[in-house]
Parts: C-alpha cells; structure tokens; sequence
C-alpha cells in the first residue's frame, strides 16, 4: 500500500496511514470536555497497535487528560468560580493557601508550573514536608491539604483529572491538642472579676452562650429577645480580605457575614446572669455614643463595639482576654476556650447532648460527642447511679 494512501478505517478509529519507514500512523481530533478540540497522532507496526493508541488518546482526552493545563491555571481559575460558593472570608482563606502553599516559590518543586494531570501523590507529600519544615503547624498543612484535595474533586467532576492524588497523598500525623475548659469556680472567678470590666459583658455572653468569638462580635441588639431571654445568631464578624491604610499599610478588613453553617444560625435561651451582663453593656455602650457623638461609627447596633463603635478586632478580644485571664490567676487559656467551658459546664450539669449540640451550633450531634468525650463518661457513670438510686432493687448493696 503507498504510503499516502489511507487504509480503511471503522468510524470513529481516527485516520491510519503508512509512513516511509514501513510503519503504520494514526491521527484523531479530540474534543476535550470543555470543547476544544486538538489533533494528535501516534504510530505503531500494526493495525491494532495504532487502534489501541488512538482509542487511549481519545479517553484521554474525553477525561481532559491531554489539555496540559498547569495547576497554577487551574487553581487560579477554580478559586474565581468557587467565590461565589463560599464566604468571603473562606474565599480570603482559600487564596491565601493556595497562593503560599502550592503556587508559592522557594520549595524544591514549581508545582504551579507542572501540569495537572502529570501530578503524582509524592509531590503533594513532598510539599507538605516542606511545609512542616518552615515551622507550619501539622493541622495548618492538613488544612491546606484539604484545600487543594477540594479543587481537585471538582477537577475530576469537570472531566479533568482521573484521581485526586492530594486525596491520596497521606497527610502528617496531628497530635491532638488539649482542649483546656475552666472549671466552674474559675468560670465564677472570671464572671466575678469582670464585672465593671468593659469586657466583662463579653465574657459573660461567650460563658453562657458557647458562642464563637465571631459570632458574639456579629450580634446586633436586634437579635436579643423582648424579654431578654434568648439569642438568636443571625451573623458572624468575619474576614473580608486585605486593605490598605493612608501610608500602605496592609491590614485585615472584617465585615458581618452568614454563620459558619446553617445550624450555626441558631436561637440560644440565655442564663440570668448573661441578661445581667448584657443590661450592663448596653448602658455603658449608650455612654460611649453620647460621648463619641457625630463620630460614632456603628450602623449595625452591634452589641460589641470600641468607644467609636467600630467592630471589635478578634485579635484584639484574644489579647486582651489573655490579659485578664494572667491578672486573675486563671489557667492558661483561649478566648475560644471559653466557648469549650461552656459545654462542659453544661453538660457536667446534665443538660442533654443533644441540647448543648444545638446551642453550640454544630453541624451534627457526632461532633459534639467527638469533641466533648472526655466529659461523656463522667456523664455516663452519673446516669448509672441515678438509675441505681431510682430503682433500689432488692439485694443491692446499702451505703
């Protein structure tokens, strides 16, 4: 046969062809998933050798395996769709990883220039040891796992990637930290301590709430009930992004946003002494107004304001609290740790999990227990006895 001349071929096979060289040659025009199209060619010394070629391209190329699309692309452009998925402030977080993490130079391996179907689970690795040796914590690198093991799911839901290899790269091992909560005399001696503190009101709602520090700065006196005896969490001071001040100085910028989740979004009946607290703040907030005047800045009535009534900064709270609680003698604790204080107290009182699991906000009651398992046996054990003491059945050994 010449070698121009074109063997005949079943529909769909690609065009085969002889060469000079005695060898068979194929062609075929792949379309790719998202519509381009791109011609590639093999050879092989028989028929079957080239049909098997050709019917591997264009799998390749239905999974988009020969678009050559580096991860810097890919990421770049998933990040711009997936903003408007997310809260502005995951979106900030999400770029942040993503552009120090994986884009970022100075690691042994320009990922962002690889591309991405031609990754391999041992880069991911390779880059997380990296990351572990700048001193980045093991859940900081995990999380960061996470983000890029969530891009590419949605690769692979695009047609892009046959496998995730961030999912299947083994992420390193976190060793559990200590969850610190204050015992019901320190929670007392905190409450105590605080209560001409203009923080003190703060304190008092984080105890008896269990809110997120986000949450309690995002709460409006609207949110509070007529009588006083609820919460309702309707939205969360979170972060927008990064802006810069009249001498360019980058700074964070904060901004009311949705709960966390939607369980987050959640009414929490409230203690006497958090309406007490709260009676407190909005006197000594209706102080601050008067003497700020034309200057005071909030527009939101949030309940947790700076004398000019600008949103507190969380960084600020965190440091502050951290203050009060050395000055009182406290344990070495978090602001958010307080958030932990107030499920243990609630349910070392025997307030059901369920309930605490709903005033917490979490997404499922598995969580709850996951987190709170250390003080589930106490529980356990107290639920024994009473069934003991309700009971006294005959024979039972006498105190």
């Amino acid at each position: 046969m010449d070698h121009a001349t074109k063997a005949r071929r079943s529909a769909g096979e690609g065009a085969i062809y002889d060469t000079a060289d005695g060898r068979l040659r194929g062609s075929l025009l792949v379309q790719f998933p998202d519509g381009r199209t791109k011609r590639v060619y093999v050879s092989g010394r028989t028929r079957a050798e080239v049909v098997r070629k050709l019917d591997a391209k264009r799998k390749e190329g239905a999974s988009g395996a020969l678009t050559g699309e580096t991860l810097d692309a890919f990421l770049t452009r998933w990040l711009q769709v997936h903003a408007t998925r997310i809260r502005p402030s995951t979106q900030v977080e999400y770029q942040r990883i993503v552009r120090q993490y994986w884009l970022g130079a100075g690691f042994t391996t320009d990922l962002a220039k690889r591309a991405l179907t031609r990754l391999q689970p041992l880069d991911i690795e390779q880059r997380m040891t990296e990351l572990l040796a700048r001193k980045l914590s093991p859940t900081t690198v995990r999380y960061a796992r996470g983000v890029l093991r969530r891009a590419l799911n949605d690769g692979m839901r695009e047609g892009l990637l046959n496998r995730n290899v961030a999912a299947l790269a083994r992420p390193p091992r976190v060793v559990a930290r200590e969850m610190r909560a204050l015992s019901p005399a320190e929670a007392s001696r905190l409450i105590n301590g605080t209560a001409e503190d203009p923080m003190g009101p703060l304190y008092a709602v984080a105890l008896g709430t269990g809110c997120r520090l986000g949450e309690l700065l995002g709460l409006a006196w609207s949110d509070l009930a007529a009588d006083g005896s609820s919460l309702t969490v309707r939205r969360a001071l979170a972060e927008s992004g990064r802006v810069a001040d009249d001498k360019g100085h980058r700074h964070t910028a904060w901004s009311l946003a949705e709960p966390k989740t939607r369980r987050s979004r959640r009414t929490i009946m409230v203690p006497t002494f958090v309406r007490e607290a709260l009676r407190r703040q909005k006197a000594a907030q209706a102080v601050q107004r008067l003497a700020a005047g034309t200057s005071w800045q909030d527009q939101a009535d949030l309940m947790f304001t700076d004398a000019l009534g600008n949103p507190m900064r969380p960084d600020a709270v965190s440091r502050v609290f951290h203050e009060t609680a050395t000055r009182l003698g406290l344990q070495p604790i978090r602001f958010h740790d307080l958030r932990h204080s107030a499920a243990s107290l609630m349910l070392a009182q025997g307030v059901p999990l369920k309930t605490v699991s709903e005033t917490l906000g979490h997404a499922s009651i598995a969580i709850t227990a996951d987190v709170y398992a250390h003080v589930t046996p106490d529980l356990r054990r107290e639920a024994a006895d009473a069934l003991d003491r309700a009971l006294q059945v005959e024979g039972q050994p006498k105190d």
